[in-house]
């Protein structure tokens, strides 16, 4: 029987060689690496050596991306530019110069003032600055990490001399860089698994931080004090307390107001029977402030995470303002084959919501306090909902869609504000990678919001003999506004070089509250511009950043040409 089994076999025809060469890539962006030779194991050639995958001491050619390669010193330079956990001491410093600027334009101001250059504002503005970060593990201390960063600026503010008095003259661009000196943006001491032995997994679960840090609660505050938290599989809670850092001054004086809170979690999916659901409940205070005017107040927030399978999430939240219901907030989360992600998000707002956060709760009496810009009127009920779908299409194509419709909440003679006006919102965003090193993308943005229309009998007239009668709150600002921008993105691999240009255009479509036949007001409002930023890798330790913006003249500073900004940065790794 054998002998006929081996006769069958012999009689069959005889196939080809098998073609063992690599026609096509498994995987498109894949770049494989050569296997390098393993030293040998401790103990020298009489002891056991570990299994080696190859003996060679020099890569032999191998076909990637469709070339072929003896070096992985690209690869290597990527992965050493990486910083290292292991490292007990890691800095980073950043040192830059940036230019504004405002050219004038020869026309007068809305006014009807002629602007004089140098001395009404400065056409040119130039400043210095700098960032440190500096962390550290194990130093002095085996269970201790601290971390650093620091932020200074140099900056020069032009002045002109009227007769004997000295005036400082506005900068073309208004930001925070108008005076020299330096501050701790960030410094705090950790501790973890420092209690003794008896304790058990709660040692390695407890982490006590001090000094200047944010914290996350039903709002990001940033907190000079302690937080103590335990993070366990089921248990994860947290206390802090502290006082609440100025983020835009340098005087840290001890009239701040005082920031204490608690975080509790119990997640159900870490039981041993595994439960989908997890609880959260959040509390912050903050201690009356007399240099602002701000009294005491208490905010808390409940989330419940359900996920009944891995690829949909629910989550509720509510939160609490001084014990009264302020925010209501429902969304769920799905993906499809890994690359479909839906989101839809509900969210009542109430009237005893805070206006920007927990320490902007009340109106203050100052009417020129700097932080009035922040006052947005009163909040006025609204209903927020919003739907978002992003995709990739042939692993090149990223579309992301959103919809959004705002609703009016309030009852009839409520107070009404301009800036919480019923909305419709649409956007979306395509980029497509052309190749792996280039990509283009557009976006599109659209508001248009529900005002009643003014009419034309009660609008505001060019006649100035008698006092005329406002509109109404609800009829003040724009009717909506249209956004487009276009990219294009091009890179030869991380921590390596790129270079990307963004341009923008936006059109806002005002609202019609005045009537002059001789010069009728604009009824839009259009304007455009763009950035192009150069990021380059020196080496796996040195930076380079450099980044141009401009805009188009303004319909509302006719007497300047536009904006136009350069900044150059430098940073060092180690």
């Amino acid at each position: 029987m054998r002998a006929l089994v081996v006769v069958a076999l012999l009689a069959l025809p005889a196939h080809a060689d098998p073609d063992l060469h690599l026609r096509r890539l498994p995987v498109r962006n894949l770049k494989m690496r050569v296997a390098q030779a393993q030293a040998p194991a401790p103990g020298g050639s009489g002891g056991a050596t570990a299994p080696q995958m190859t003996t060679a001491t020099s890569p032999e050619p191998v076909r990637t991306d469709l070339r072929t390669t003896t070096s992985t010193a690209p690869v290597a330079d990527e992965l050493a530019g990486l910083r290292k956990l292991d490292e007990r001491v890691s800095f980073s410093f950043t040192t830059g110069y940036q230019v504004d600027g405002a050219r004038p334009s020869g026309s007068r101001t809305l006014d009807g003032k002629a602007p004089v250059v140098d001395s009404d504002y400065a056409a040119l503005r130039s400043y210095g600055f700098g960032e440190a970060f500096l962390s550290t593990r194990g130093v002095a201390y085996s269970k201790l990490e601290t971390y650093f960063a620091l932020r200074f600026q140099a900056a020069q503010r032009p002045t002109v001399e009227i007769g004997d008095e000295k005036k400082q003259i506005p900068s073309p661009i208004a930001t925070w860089f108008e005076r020299s000196g330096g501050e701790i943006r960030t410094g705090w001491g950790e501790l973890r698994d420092f209690l003794p032995l008896e304790f058990g997994r709660a040692r390695e679960r407890l982490r006590v931080r001090l000094g200047d840090q944010f914290v996350y609660g039903p709002w990001m505050v940033h907190l000079d004090g302690l937080y103590l938290t335990y993070e366990g599989p089921t248990v994860t809670g947290a206390v802090y307390a502290g006082y609440r850092h100025a983020e835009y001054t340098r005087d840290q004086s001890p009239t701040r107001p005082g920031v204490f809170g608690a975080t509790l979690r119990f997640d159900l999916r870490g039981l041993v029977e595994e439960v989908p659901i997890a609880v959260e409940g959040q509390w912050l205070g903050l201690s009356e402030s007399k240099e602002t005017g701000q009294d005491a107040n208490g905010t808390g927030k409940l989330e419940v995470d359900w996920r009944p399978r891995r690829d949909i999430a629910v989550i509720a939240q509510a939160r609490l303002l001084d014990g009264n219901l302020a925010n209501e907030r429902a969304e769920i989360r799905i993906r499809l084959r890994r690359v479909n992600n839906f989101v839809f998000d509900v969210m009542r707002r109430f009237s005893d919501d805070w206006r920007w956060d927990p320490s902007l709760v009340a109106f203050s009496s100052d009417a020129t306090e700097a932080r009035r810009y922040l006052d947005l009127g009163p909040v006025v009920p609204q209903l927020i909902a919003s739907a978002r779908a992003g995709t990739v299409i042939a692993d090149n194509i990223d579309l992301l869609g959103r919809a959004t419709i705002a609703a009016d909440a309030t009852d009839p003679g409520d107070p009404t504000s301009s800036f919480a006006a019923p909305y419709r919102e649409l956007a979306g965003a395509l980029e497509v990678r052309l190749r792996r090193q280039v990509a283009v993308g557009a976006s599109y943005l659209s508001r248009q919001n529900e005002r009643p229309e003014v009419p034309e009998a009660e609008r505001i007239a060019d006649d100035h003999r008698f006092p005329q009668q406002l509109p109404a709150e609800i009829d003040l600002g724009d009717l909506g506004f249209t956004e487009i921008g276009v990219s294009a993105r091009m890179t030869l691999g991380a921590r390596r070089f790129s270079a990307q240009l963004e341009l923008y255009g936006r059109n806002t479509q005002l609202a019609r509250l005045y009537r002059d036949p001789a010069l009728p007001p604009a009824e839009d409002d259009l304007r455009g511009g763009g950035r192009a930023t150069i990021d380059a890798w020196v080496g796996a330790k040195v930076r380079l950043f450099a980044a141009y913006d401009v805009s188009s003249a303004l319909d509302s500073a006719p007497e300047i040409t536009g904006y136009k900004s350069l900044r150059l940065v430098a940073t060092g790794v180690y």
